[in-house]
């Protein structure tokens, strides 16, 4: 609650996207480039939570608007 509304979230269910997905879940966030560095202080504290020892892989992909 701390970063809305200048990032928002998605979190997808693999199994609602295919049965084949390498993934259980999926979270899509979304900020302007200038609240980047808020998006990276939200990851950091992610990381330090109790349920971050279940992430078995991360991979993070920053796409940007041309």
């Amino acid at each position: 609650m701390n970063y809305l509304p200048q990032i928002t979230r998605r979190l997808h269910h693999c199994r609602d996207l295919s049965d084949s997905e390498p993934f259980d879940f999926i979270t899509w966030f979304e900020y302007a480039p200038q609240d980047a560095g808020r998006f990276d202080e939200l990851a950091r504290e992610l990381r330090r939570t109790p349920e971050w020892q279940y992430v078995e892989r991360e991979i993070d992909i920053r796409l940007q608007a041309a």
